[in-house]
């Protein structure tokens, strides 16, 4: 995808970090064990992780390891949040010996549209959560709640301008949709530039989630609409 690389400096201008604010905050209230008090803050893995702009609110109750496929991305990230700690990996296949308090996979995981994939990451959190953590993934849909349509944003910023216009085409694919994207990219001298993507976004089904989180290893499976993205949580068993 253009845009986490050779578009990726274009990314604080499409989805400026303090736009994840109001997210961070609902997702920091499910991540949290507030059962267990601890005198250490909690421990929190973000796989695919981007640009960090989730990360730079969630870094204020939770000792962050950011993970990405992309080093672009992780370089924006470093440079937003250098308190964190940053991992190029791939989340299908990563092991880092380590055990979290919770693992979280935002946006990333509608990019994975395979169910073999799915299954390889959501083992992948189970494997770097410790017993009774908890996991949160948030897809755009699943086959449930998808909806078609078009939305559209951007920002400004010391003398650059993008806008984009994304769109949900009308029909699914076995467990994906199609999905095109539109950049429009306004230069410091006032050249204008126009980019175009186009990707595959994962629309799985309800009982596939749930089926293959409890393949993975996860317990009390909930999932929940949240302003525009799922949020489906679970508990290491």
């Amino acid at each position: 995808m253009k845009l986490y690389n050779e578009l990726a400096e274009w990314w604080p201008l499409m989805q400026p970090p303090r736009r994840f604010k109001n997210e961070a905050a609902r997702l920091a209230r499910r991540l949290r064990n507030e059962d267990e008090e601890s005198e250490t803050r909690p421990t929190l893995l973000q796989l695919g992780s981007g640009g960090g702009h989730l990360a730079s609110h969630l870094k204020e109750e939770f000792d962050m390891t950011l993970v990405d496929l992309s080093p672009r991305m992780l370089g924006l990230s470093r440079t937003l949040n250098p308190e964190c700690r940053h991992l190029e990996g791939d989340m299908r296949t990563l092991r880092l010996d380590e055990r979290f308090d919770a693992v979280l996979i935002f946006d990333a995981i509608a990019h994975i549209i395979e169910l073999e994939d799915l299954q390889a990451t959501l083992e992948t959190a189970r494997a770097h959560l410790r017993p009774g953590g908890r996991a949160i993934f948030c897809p755009d849909w699943t086959l449930e709640t998808y909806e078609p349509g078009v939305s559209t944003g951007g920002s400004d910023s010391n003398g650059r301008g993008m806008r984009y216009i994304e769109w949900n085409q009308p029909w699914v694919e076995g467990t994906s949709c199609e999905t095109d994207i539109a950049y429009l990219l306004r230069y410091e001298n006032g050249d204008v530039r126009v980019e175009h993507d186009h990707i595959r976004i994962a629309v799985f089904p309800e009982e596939t989630w749930r089926n293959a989180l409890e393949e993975a290893g996860f317990t009390d499976v909930r999932i929940r609409q949240r302003t525009i993205r799922l949020h489906i949580s679970a508990r290491a068993a």
